[in-house]
């Protein structure tokens, strides 16, 4: 007798309640005891499924304090954006739902593996196994790409203390997973009414789980583009395996009706978006509000004819300034600087991801609230000379983000500044996500086609294929493509055309326009001095891409490929949009900003002044900590885990494949 076993110390498979793919009612059984041919594989992997949605207590913890702030999305929790951590976040919420999904998808396997008397499983159980793989395969890279050194199912020989293994052999096992499990597929079963409804994403089509499989393959291959001179054989085996992957792109994610996506809820179920607590805001953040202004030439006006011209204000307008009221401790160029209006032009899709305070026409509005209505106007600029003198703000249609890593707790002067210190303040001047992610309005993504076209250009630029890989397709057109794509899923077609052949900049000094990489230069610029109102102009500054992190131009190719992947992949992509800064150091993320030493996180090598020298890799959160259930559990392993890490269970140790790993 064949009997299931749990694949992660210390972390059961909890009740299986593997009876159908509907009715989740728990059976109440040991699961090491459990007979495999009692439950189906895909059952089981549909608890896999379901599990890692991660229900809003999780998903909170994940996609908004951990991914979303080293994405830079969200930046209001100052949490992982500045080397904060909770091991309760970890231990309690996101390491029992990983396990639990790995361990369902590997107990799918083992399902699909075994004898079935059952004539219609005998038929699909080959194709089955391989979906299974191919789902184990994206959840062990999340895992590794979160904390890095992972058990894998080969080392997991009774399931108590497993063997952790290297990242390295975490991402050759994934790759030659992939690489056989697609290989293995046979397109032409089909999965009865009972099996295809088990699988919230393609109910069970052969031809989508290929394509995923194969796109799933081009971003992991990729991840491994600084190994070319730290280890050559894994360097090239990436290449190999990305080529393979898209010699037939009608074999991979690559048009809207491939998406992978999956409905959302709005309660508390796993299948509840992550972004469905009304407690939170998820204000616009600093760093995306420079990619987005002025990005593409499409003016305010002609997105939304609506909006009163009195709030929407020059491109080259930076705003009101208040320098004592914001840190200046930063590489951010509008730094200080309050936008009192829109700016002229703004990425069509700013406004489908945002809603403005105050926008009652906007097709994404959310209720604040009676009694935070109450409060508009209220809240402002504290005089440090006399604490009844207040720069009274109002934020309605007002285009500004939360900074980077800010807080009072380790800048003092933020106390002065009203704006952004309480949830009444952040809803009244900040935009916010809009309803479509905070009421699940719209599906959840898993993979894009846009992100398969942004892989091409990239992989093209860096001579990982040559067109004649992709029939023909340059890089240029790749891109473009991409954004295309994006502007379907984002519902901002018309606007297409002349987006891409815009060369106006960004407040980074980025276009969009592929052929377009002159770089910007300093430039003349209007502001109002907020302390006297005084009209005034400066020498604006972009960003300097020698003194950033991924140390080239910020208006080349892979600028361009990055900024708008960043922004393509939003709201629901952001541990990929986190994996791509530390990959690459690209969109431009600003150096955290605070008067004093963040003591207490762990970005330990962050000074108040490191801003004045440039950017470096310890300035941005590299992975998430490993739970203290592991160490408690098995501390040998832990150990072992740790050495192949090759440092302490910090936010800031570089993982394998990172651009930090290379510039230790």
């Amino acid at each position: 007798m064949k009997t299931i076993n749990n694949l992660f110390w210390g972390l059961g498979l909890i009740s299986l309640g593997l009876t159908s793919c509907s009715d989740f009612d728990e059976v109440n059984t040991d699961p090491s005891k459990t007979e495999l041919g009692s439950v189906k594989s895909y059952y089981a992997l549909n608890q896999s499924f379901s599990k890692i949605q991660m229900d809003p207590s999780t998903g909170e913890r994940v996609y908004v304090y951990n991914w979303g702030e080293g994405a830079r999305f969200i930046t209001e929790k100052k949490h992982l954006s500045i080397g904060n951590y909770d091991d309760d976040y970890i231990s309690s919420f996101y390491y029992p739902a990983i396990a639990y999904s790995i361990n369902n998808a590997t107990l799918a396997v083992q399902i699909a593996e075994s004898p079935t008397i059952e004539i219609a499983d005998q038929k699909f159980y080959p194709n089955m196994k391989q979906f299974a793989r191919i789902w184990r395969a994206y959840l062990l890279g999340q895992f590794t790409d979160c904390f890095g050194p992972c058990a894998l199912p080969q080392d997991l020989t009774g399931g108590l203390n497993p063997v952790y293994s290297s990242e390295k052999e975490t991402y050759n096992y994934i790759l030659d997973e992939l690489s056989d499990a697609v290989k293995a597929i046979d397109i032409t079963v089909e999965p009865t009414e009972d099996q295809a409804k088990c699988d919230p994403y393609f109910a069970y089509d052969a031809k989508k789980w290929v394509k995923y499989a194969n796109s799933l393959r081009m971003r992991l291959a990729m991840r491994l583009s600084n190994l070319k001179d730290k280890d050559s054989e894994m360097y090239n085996k990436a290449i190999a395996q990305f080529k393979d992957a898209v010699s037939d792109l009608s074999k991979t994610i690559s048009e809207d009706v491939d998406i992978m996506e999956i409905v959302q809820n709005n309660g508390w179920d796993d299948y509840s978006g992550p972004y469905t607590r009304s407690y939170n805001q998820h204000c616009l953040s600093g760093t995306l509000a420079n990619l987005m202004t002025n990005l593409g030439g499409i003016s305010i006006q002609t997105q939304r004819p609506d909006i009163d011209s009195k709030y929407i204000k020059p491109a080259n307008y930076l705003g009101k300034r208040f320098e004592k009221h914001f840190v200046q401790n930063t590489d951010n160029p509008t730094k200080g600087y309050w936008l009192d209006g829109l700016p002229e032009n703004l990425d069509p899709r700013a406004l489908k991801l945002y809603y403005l305070p105050y926008d009652s026409k906007a097709d994404n509005m959310i209720d604040i609230g009676t009694e935070v209505k109450k409060l508009k106007g209220t809240f402002g600029l504290i005089s440090f000379e006399n604490d009844k003198d207040t720069i009274k703000i109002d934020g309605t249609y007002c285009w500004n983000g939360i900074p980077a890593g800010t807080t009072t707790s380790f800048s003092p002067s933020m106390s002065k500044n009203e704006l952004a210190n309480s949830s009444s303040a952040r809803l009244n001047n900040y935009p916010i996500l809009g309803s479509q992610a905070r009421n699940a309005e719209e599906k959840m993504v898993y993979f894009g086609p846009w992100e398969t076209y942004f892989l091409i250009a990239e992989a093209l630029e860096r001579q990982w294929i040559t067109s004649g890989d992709v029939k023909g397709i340059t890089a240029e057109e790749a891109y473009n493509k991409a954004i295309e794509l994006s502007f379907i899923h984002f519902g901002v077609s018309e606007y297409y055309e002349d987006y891409i052949k815009s060369e106006t900049y960004n407040r980074i000094g980025t276009s969009v326009a592929y052929t377009h990489t002159t770089p910007a230069s300093a430039e003349t610029m209007q502001y109002i001095d907020g302390y006297t109102n005084k009209n005034a102009t400066v020498q604006y500054q972009y960003p300097d891409g020698s003194r950033t992190l991924y140390g080239g131009q910020l208006n080349d190719h892979l600028s361009k490929i990055f900024t708008q992947k960043y922004i393509a992949q939003l709201p629901y992509l952001v541990q990929e949009c986190w994996s791509d800064y530390r990959r690459v150091g690209l969109p431009f993320f600003d150096i955290p900003a605070n008067e004093k030493m963040m003591t207490g996180t762990d970005m330990t090598e962050w000074k108040p002044d490191s801003w004045t020298s440039g950017q470096k890799w310890q300035y941005y959160p590299q992975r998430m900590r490993y739970p203290t259930t592991l160490n408690n559990a098995n501390p040998t392993e832990y150990n072992h885990a740790l050495e192949l890490l090759g440092g302490n269970n910090t936010t800031m140790i570089p993982l394998w494949w990172s651009l930090g790993s290379n510039q230790k």
